[in-house]
């Protein structure tokens, strides 16, 4: 690594920088449960600046790396569970955005794998990036005792999160604003109130 891109990547403990915050969302049920044991199916992202970024599995050569707004994690049965401060950077915000295009190289979309190179990296690996710190280990325990017992969890158990195509986000503007109209409307919803709208995740490219 030379020293621009040792700069590029270097962190801060102090609390004078931005905070950098790890949302740990629940995808199954009985995570209530193997939680208080250590271990449980968890996916997550890392805040900072008020954009939380991940990583999700798609079948391109491209990154697989996108941005929500904090808390609002795409994908079905996905539950929020709680946000942990990791630490803090000295990073501005356009550098921060470059350190994630730089993973973005290496967490390609069809890289995406349950075990070996999920979310929980991408999440791990860009907080010790920004803080000098890795995430907590608990959050991507089960599959490294997966790994390190030689066997695999169903694939069907948790399907992948994978990032919004330019589709998918059309689409779900489309459903999102028909969904605005109605709330609007006295005839259907005598008394509703305008909903905010949910931002659809970025691709990070």
């Amino acid at each position: 690594m030379n020293e621009d891109s040792r700069a590029l990547f270097a962190g801060s403990g102090s609390s004078s920088g931005s905070a950098v915050r790890l949302n740990v969302y629940d995808l199954l049920q009985q995570n209530d449960w193997t939680y208080w044991c250590g271990v449980g199916v968890f996916h997550s992202g890392v805040e900072v600046y008020d954009t939380e970024y991940a990583f999700g599995g798609h079948e391109y050569d491209a990154p697989g790396v996108f941005a929500t707004k904090p808390h609002e994690a795409p994908g079905q049965n996905v539950a929020f569970r709680e946000s942990i401060l990791c630490g803090y950077t000295d990073l501005p915000r356009e550098q921060v955005h470059a350190v994630v295009q730089q993973l973005g190289a290496q967490y390609k979309g069809n890289r995406y794998h349950l075990l070996q190179m999920n979310c929980n990296h991408f999440s791990s690996d860009l907080c010790a990036r920004l803080t000098g710190q890795p995430a907590p280990s608990w959050i991507n325990r089960l599959a490294s005792i997966a790994v390190s017992l030689h066997c695999l969890l169903p694939t069907g158990w948790v399907p992948p999160l994978r990032p919004p195509t330019a589709a998918d986000a059309a689409a779900a503007a489309m459903a999102e604003e028909r969904e605005r109209r109605s709330l609007l409307n006295p005839l259907e919803h005598p008394g509703g109130s305008e909903q905010p709208a949910r931002a659809a995740p970025r691709l990070i490219t």
